[in-house]
This record gives C-alpha cells, structure tokens and sequence, in this order.
C-alpha cells in the first residue's frame, strides 16, 4: 500500500469549491472521519472562522449538501475568531474534486485533510495505480497542485494493522469502508467480492483471518 498527501491551492479553491463555507473559513482541519462512502460523509472538523461575528450555520446552510451540523465545543481567541469543533454530515459526491468517489479503484481517504492558508491537503491510501490515478485526476482537471508526500503506508508497530497482511488490510478496509460490518449491513461478502475480483468465500476466507488477528492483538496472543 501507498500513502499520497496533495495539496491544492492559489485560485483552485475559489473556482472549484463551491458553496460559501470555503470564503468564511480561514482554517479547517479534520479531526476525526466517522463514516465516508457512497451515501455521506460523517467527520468531526476543527474550524475557525475568518470573522468572529460570522456562524457556522452560514458556512454550511446553502451549500446544498449538509444535512447537519452542530458545534459541539468552542474555544475562545483573545478577540479573534474563536475556535469551534464541529460534527458535520454531508451527502457524498462521488467524483467531486481529485475524482475520489468511494469505489474502489480510488483509495482511501484518510487524515490529516484540511484548509490553511488558501491550501486543501488531502490525503489517500491506495495501491501504487491508485495513486498514479489520483495525480492524474488533478492534472487532467487542471488543478494547481503540490505532491507534498509519496511514500509506503507503514504501519505502526503499536497498530493492530501491522498485524495483517496487505490483502487482509485491503479486504478489511474496504469492507468497513462500505458498509460490511454495519448492522444491517450495507454490502453482502458476494458483492463485496465483486468490487475486489474475488469469490464471496474467499472474502470470508480473508475477513476471518484479519478478524482472528486482530482479537488475537486485542487480547495480547498475537
């Protein structure tokens, strides 16, 4: 697996982000992603605005996509714009911006993500053509752009994912990713088999095992 971080920048963001809440924001900086596929995306975000008297509810109310968003704390700034986390939910957009549109052939989307002075960071997990893809994506939409890092996805030793192989983690990532793992669930092992060019069984075959692991980790076996 491969790791890609890709800033964009200067007048990207104002001809192709649409919406008021990148002309109100002087930062946003996500802070945890709660769920992001073919339905919606569910983060926790860490916002400042670039006027105090500004709301958040005037960020997001017109855009047309958010379906809620809630300030769940806020920081004072000596007299400037205060510091909020908020929870946002937003209808997914299969294809907006770097062609990123929850298939598989696309990555993972991952932190750190933010907006900072005028630059949007992304960041993705993918296979090597994956990657190759998403650069490609931004020259062939024109985008200003920066590679800031391409590099292999390691995994911490103190992770739980260094414990699976690398099919185990691509299996299991793109099931949590679609749904496999909610109750009911979003996607059976047969069609999930599909999307990765293995039999149903055999996506059992590696959940089972990545599952075993994992617990094996959990419980200090491993």
């Amino acid at each position: 697996m491969r790791r890609l971080v890709i800033e964009i920048y200067g007048e990207e963001l104002n001809r192709r982000l649409e919406g008021s809440a990148f002309r109100l924001l002087e930062s946003m900086e996500l802070v945890h992603l709660l769920r992001n596929d073919q339905a919606e995306n569910v983060a926790i975000w860490r916002i400042r605005l670039k006027d105090p008297t500004s709301k958040i509810e005037d960020c997001f109310r017109d855009d047309g996509f958010t379906k809620e968003v809630h300030v769940l704390e806020r920081s004072e700034n000596d007299g400037g714009a205060p510091s909020l986390l908020i929870f946002l939910r937003r209808t997914a957009r299969p294809g907006y911006l770097l062609g990123h549109g929850n298939k598989p052939g696309t990555g993972f989307l991952q932190g750190p993500i933010g907006l900072k002075d005028g630059r949007l960071r992304f960041s993705f997990v993918g296979t090597q053509k994956q990657i190759k893809a998403i650069i490609e994506a931004a020259e062939d939409r024109g985008f200003r752009y920066k590679v800031v890092l391409v590099g292999d996805a390691d995994f911490a030793e103190d992770s739980l994912l260094h414990l699976l192989t690398e099919k185990q983690r691509n299996v299991l990532l793109l099931a949590y990713k679609l749904g496999y793992f909610d109750v009911p669930k979003r996607i059976n092992s047969d069609q999930l088999g599909k999307r990765l060019n293995l039999t149903g069984s055999t996506v059992v075959e590696h959940l089972g095992k990545a599952e075993h692991r994992l617990l094996a980790g959990i419980i200090g076996e491993a």
